[in-house]
């Protein structure tokens, strides 16, 4: 049996039959036809109990400016390619379009899995293609974006594809010039405010990752440092009459398109049309008091509600249990279902 808790960024005990490490495509070979769960860097991912199959951890290197023109660049990158590390070479390389989702932890490959969103920017904004390994077809193929079905936190490989794919590369088309979205607010900071503390305008595409890279240090656990998957669960959609008896409880509470990454003001003519809006999970927490809370070796952020954290000794079962009493505590009094974010297994 193989210990899981150093590929996991929640680093509670698990174990598996087997790891396997994939370092090129050659190595997809080597998988067993079924009972397989991939792993990128593990840090969007809770093990509950014992994996029993295999696991393979995904390694596939490389980036590679496939074309470019003066006002664009299209780069193949690697599935095992650190995320972080990529959005800070293409803000180097003063090339836009994920400048926002700076200091996200995990690998690229599974950032259109979960169409990974921070600060006003979504990466299906910019995924031009996704290149995957059908396990059962033993081909690989190539998805368009349209194909991809991105939505909030969701595609097509959450769905019709689960458990049938392995991603290998993403290819993502960049700007030259800068796209940078600067309108993201919440009652506690704003990215305008950040940026201006630190660079004087016309703000440069690494002038935004850096103030990014400020707000996240300053909310977010250093998960090098200490167990966590960040945000534990996705922003609920509530109807328009959900949000005026909310609004009832918390009057100054936060809502936004359901669709995007927008934060536009709320006379804004966008969210007066919509059925549905978007409403900040966190806050939610926050009212009944479960930002910095502990129960044994579990907790939330003393930062951020949304963050469960995790202590030496914490066990996947731990973990699972005080996720369960939060969305029991939401669904008493609020109504609201959270959905969770992070993969339980």
């Amino acid at each position: 049996m193989v210990d899981l808790s150093p590929y996991t960024t929640l680093r509670v005990p698990a174990k598996t039959e087997k790891l396997i490490e994939i370092n090129t495509l050659a190595d997809i070979k080597k998988l067993p036809s079924e009972n397989v769960f991939f792993l990128g860097e593990g840090a969007n991912v809770l093990f509950t109990k014992d994996f029993p199959g295999t696991v393979a951890k995904i390694n596939l290197p490389g980036i590679n400016v496939l074309k470019e023109s003066a006002d664009s660049v299209v780069i193949e990158v690697g599935a095992g390619e650190n995320w972080h590390k990529f959005v800070m070479y293409t803000a180097e390389n003063s090339w836009s379009g994920i400048e926002n989702l700076a200091l996200i932890p995990g690998c690229v490959g599974a950032a259109p899995i979960q169409n990974i969103g921070a600060y006003g920017q979504s990466v299906d904004q910019t995924i031009d293609s996704v290149n995957y390994f059908n396990l059962s077809a033993q081909k690989s193929y190539i998805l368009s974006n349209s194909d991809c079905q991105f939505k909030y936190r969701n595609s097509t490989f959450k769905h019709e594809l689960k458990n049938q794919f392995l991603i290998t590369s993403v290819t993502f088309r960049l700007s030259k010039s800068s796209h940078s979205k600067l309108d993201y607010y919440s009652r506690y900071e704003s990215l305008q405010t950040e940026i201006a503390k630190i660079a004087e305008p016309p703000y440069a595409v690494q002038d935004v990752s850096r103030a990014v890279i400020n707000i996240r240090t300053q909310k977010m656990p250093d998960w090098h440092k200490q167990g966590t998957a960040g945000s534990f669960f996705k922003n609920p959609f509530i109807t328009k009459t959900k949000l005026a008896d909310l609004q009832n409880k918390i009057p100054d509470i936060q809502y936004y398109p359901t669709t995007g990454m927008d934060y536009p003001k709320l006379t804004d003519p966008a969210l007066a049309t919509s059925d549905y809006v978007k409403i900040p999970a966190g806050r939610l927490l926050d009212e009944l008091g479960w930002k910095g809370k502990r129960v044994g070796n579990v907790g939330t952020f003393d930062q951020h509600a949304l963050v469960i954290v995790t202590y030496p000794g914490a066990t996947g079962a731990e973990v699972y249990e005080f996720a369960e009493a939060m969305r029991a505590d939401i669904k008493k009094h609020f109504s609201i279902d959270l959905e969770y974010e992070v993969v339980i297994v």
